[in-house]
């Protein structure tokens, strides 16, 4: 298994993260779950595109890919969701939407197809459509100014945007960061404590459920 993961952060207030992949041979990859669902646009190695909508992860899953794919992924902050779904996009089922040549379909408008680069305006004009909605309530959760709201409130707001509580989002972030900061050679005791696992093994079983793998064998796991 041999792919090139490039990602960056934006200073768009409704995307998460942005990612671009090549595959440099055939294989499979575990995606895991990362708090976010998806646009994605995958090219073919003759060129042609796909583009569909992935939903919120759960658990990891294995995407098989061949030699000379590449692909493009918009992973959308927790609080972002289609205007026109009556339920959150969770679980590992894909929602394809037309293309025709540099161009794709959400749900009535015709849309530039994604890159690395056009991302930002790309969820601007989304917006400006109104494909895309935002949950105020579930924006401020994480902030330093959080909406006055009681924590019922809160926690009904983020299942029903996001498709998971807002305790297995949090699962999941912390898992994240602690395989990124074990991948960056961090010793693992140090990190269950800055992380408040009550200890390492239990950070590791935390691991294993959540990505897939133990912290002796992070590199399948990318989407971090």
């Amino acid at each position: 298994m041999v792919q090139k993961h490039t990602s960056r952060r934006s200073s768009h207030p409704w995307i998460d993260t942005v990612w671009q992949t090549v595959c440099l041979s055939d294989g499979v990859y575990l995606a895991t779950p990362d708090g976010s669902w998806d646009l994605i646009r995958s090219v073919a190695p003759d060129g042609g595109s796909l583009v569909f909508l992935s939903g919120q992860a759960t658990e990891p899953v294995e995407v098989p890919y061949r030699d000379g794919e590449s692909s493009v992924v918009i992973s959308f902050c927790a609080h972002v969701y289609l205007a026109q779904d009556r339920e959150p996009r969770v679980g590992p089922e894909i929602r394809v939407l037309p293309v025709s040549g540099e161009t794709f379909v959400l749900d009535g408008v015709e849309l530039p197809l994604p890159t690395f680069e056009n991302v930002e305006p790309l969820v601007d004009a989304m917006i400006a459509a109104g494909l895309l909605a935002s949950n105020d309530l579930v924006a401020r959760a994480f902030s330093e100014t959080p909406k006055a709201a009681s924590a019922r409130s809160v926690q009904q707001h983020f299942k029903q945007t996001t498709g998971i509580t807002q305790k297995s989002f949090q699962l999941i972030r912390r898992a994240q960061e602690a395989v990124r900061r074990l991948k960056a050679g961090e010793a693992p005791a140090g990190v269950a404590v800055d992380l408040g696992y009550a200890d390492q093994p239990h950070m590791i079983k935390s691991i294993k459920k959540i990505m897939g793998a133990l912290p002796s064998n992070l590199d399948a796991v990318h989407k971090i």
